[in-house]
């Protein structure tokens, strides 16, 4: 598929969509489901378009202590799956989940998703041993393929895992005071922004063009356009998540972004960082009990969505 074609089809998927937000609505539902009807769903999709994997994975079984799930990634890679669900995409029948499935792959939290409900499948006593391999080696695809194809990184995976701990051990709280240190080491307490930086520490002032991983021209006229009419502390938090979680903007610290933006948009008003400081720190914050955070839910969840589309498009 050449880029013109590549880019055409991400459109579809869009126009899908934004034409069945009902029918895309269940999908994620169902895949956030503690039954993992979901992901058994996208698994069932997999053996029916490639019925060769079911059966190179029971043959893997048995003595195999130490299994190489090399032969079953090849048996994917080399059955035109890619192909098959594109095709499907077109022609899909009423009860297909191929087209809320690549919705979800190209503008949801898909990676993150499926390896939270892989690892939480294979821990089940009732799932039968079969099932267990075929999800610990969809795993580690999920994973490999996410790097390489430049939608994840190793270093987003390091953050992922960090997160599922402290979610598990309930050290929420330092592991989002941990993140901010990562995020921005000038500015791990926002009440110490004022003080003189400490002695031999260069400034971080990427330009926006720097920060940008790719399609600089055209995300730029986005971004601008954008700005125009969302320009609070909130809009631009969520658009630095979207463009981090996308891929198009290297992570970097809230004030370097922000002083980015000011200076590619010098006619245009930016915010204090400040602002955009707390505002960030709200959407990474978990809601309540729950283990989903403030960007993941509700309006800015599907205010990120959306800005999602808006800038891949």
């Amino acid at each position: 598929m050449g880029q013109q074609e590549y880019d055409n089809f991400k459109r579809l998927i869009k126009e899908w969509l934004d034409s069945h937000p009902d029918e895309y609505a269940d999908f994620v539902e169902e895949m956030n489901d503690k039954k993992f009807k979901g992901f058994f769903n996208i698994f069932n999709t997999a053996v029916r378009l490639v019925p060769k994997y079911k059966e190179a994975a029971r043959k893997r079984i048995g003595d195999d202590r130490n299994p190489d799930f090399e032969e079953l990634e090849n048996v994917l890679l080399q059955s035109d799956l890619a192909e098959k669900i594109v095709n499907e995409f077109h022609t899909p029948n009423k009860r297909s989940i191929v087209p809320a499935m690549l919705a979800w792959l190209y503008y949801g939290r898909s990676y993150e998703c499926m390896v939270e409900q892989g690892e939480e499948l294979t821990k089940k006593k009732d799932i039968p041993t079969l099932y267990k391999w075929l999800v610990s080696g969809m795993v580690k695809f999920i994973i490999r393929k996410s790097i390489a194809n430049g939608m994840r990184t190793k270093e987003d995976w390091q953050v992922f895992r960090k997160q599922q701990k402290a979610i598990e051990e309930n050290t929420l709280v330092e592991w989002a005071i941990e993140e901010d240190e990562d995020m921005d080491e000038e500015e791990t307490d926002m009440l110490q922004e004022e003080q003189p930086k400490t002695a031999g520490r260069k400034a971080d002032t990427r330009t926006l063009p720097e920060l940008l991983i790719e399609r600089h021209d055209i995300l730029i006229e986005r971004i601008g356009t954008r700005l125009k009419t969302h320009a609070t502390e909130t809009d631009i938090a969520r658009l630095f998540i979207a463009l981090v979680e996308y891929r198009f903007m290297r992570k970097c610290p809230i004030k370097t972004f922000r002083n980015a933006l000011h200076e590619q948009f010098n006619e245009q008003e930016i915010v204090h960082e400040r602002g955009i400081q707390k505002a960030y720190k709200n959407l990474i914050s978990p809601l309540g009990n729950s283990k989903k955070l403030v960007k993941d839910i509700g309006e800015d969840h599907e205010a990120i969505e959306e800005l999602k589309a808006y800038l891949s498009n």
